[in-house]
């Protein structure tokens, strides 16, 4: 019961505390005593030396080697206090920085943890509330060949929807324990008309323009993982944009690499978090204040699958303002 009562921080605050209390005494203590050492030294060595000389010459007391090598040996003693004194901040100083970065991590991520458990169940509530519906719709109502295929449609729908909601988690899994893409020439505009198709059957007022070289050949890389590349980063672009507005899918081939770029005109990304959109479960904002849905693979998932096709992807800001997801594989 006492000990639910002292939060660790507090916990963690007093034990520092106490360290460097009993290290500042114990240097304090060391520093007096290598002085007292020092003076009952030179204390001893005045009246070895006045004895011999009957009368004491502070001169050349000091000039001896005797004296140097007392002073020395004080000299030393300081230096070593002072030394520790600074070897013990410092590691102190780092020990409090690696500490407090990993306690900040792991709260960080059980947060995203926690985050990412509500987004999958939302995201996997809405298709099978979806499903459900057509199901009991078509068992409980005489419905015409009309609507009995508009039913069949939105079902197939929600079904592809889960369907494309498990095989992200399934490759996110699987790129943890070295995925290994399977290349098969790949048509980069057909895979992206076949990415923009699906989107628009969730997002219809979905803007997408494809711009490609009608001579571009095609691409050896894995297929379900360059589909969910393009398809999240496009899915991005549709949610974080205003609705209406034109999302641009480019392709090129420059130099022997294939250049492919996803421009929007949505919020944009702060510099500050670009470098950290791709960590797993991590979404852009607070993750309890943000309003749209997902669970936080998806660029995971491009990282991921870029990786280990040897190639990479920027984050960089369109003009007059959006995002540019700029890739080169």
């Amino acid at each position: 019961m006492f000990s639910k009562k002292i939060s660790i921080t507090r916990l963690s605050h007093f034990v520092i505390g106490y360290m460097i209390l009993a290290f500042g005494w114990w240097s304090f203590h060391l520093w007096q005593q290598n002085e007292r050492l020092f003076i009952i030294e030179k204390q001893a060595l005045e009246q070895k030396f006045s004895g011999k000389n009957n009368g004491l010459n502070l001169s050349q007391l000091k000039g001896t080697a005797e004296y140097a090598k007392i002073e020395k040996i004080w000299r030393s003693g300081r230096r070593m206090v002072v030394a520790e004194g600074l070897f013990f901040t410092i590691c102190l100083i780092f020990g409090l920085w690696v500490i407090n970065r990993s306690a900040n991590r792991e709260v960080t991520l059980a947060r995203q943890r926690r985050n990412f458990l509500l987004s999958i169940t939302h995201e996997l509530k809405s298709p099978i509330a979806s499903l459900r519906l057509v199901i009991e719709t078509l068992t409980k109502r005489a419905l015409n060949d009309t609507q009995r295929t508009q039913m069949l449609s939105n079902g197939l729908k929600d079904a592809d929807r889960l369907q494309a909601l498990v095989e992200d988690l399934l490759l996110a899994a699987r790129l943890e324990d070295k995925w290994q893409p399977v290349p098969e020439p790949l048509d980069l505009a057909a895979v992206a008309q076949e990415c923009s198709d699906a989107l628009r059957v969730r997002f219809p007022e979905a803007v997408i323009q494809i711009k490609h070289d009608d001579s571009l050949p095609p691409l050896l890389a894995d297929r379900a993982g360059m589909v969910s590349v393009i398809k999240n980063l496009l899915e991005n672009a549709v949610k974080y944009s205003p609705t209406g507005s034109k999302i641009e899918f480019s392709a090129a081939l420059i130099d022997g690499k294939y250049h492919l770029n996803i421009a929007d005109q949505g919020q944009g990304i702060p510099d500050n978090e670009k470098k950290r959109i791709f960590e797993k479960f991590y979404r852009l904002g607070n993750e309890d204040t943000r309003n749209s849905t997902g669970t936080g693979l998806g660029l995971f998932i491009v990282g991921q699958v870029l990786k280990a096709h040897h190639g990479s992807v920027t984050v960089a800001d369109n003009r007059p303002q959006g995002t540019v997801f700029s890739i080169v594989i």
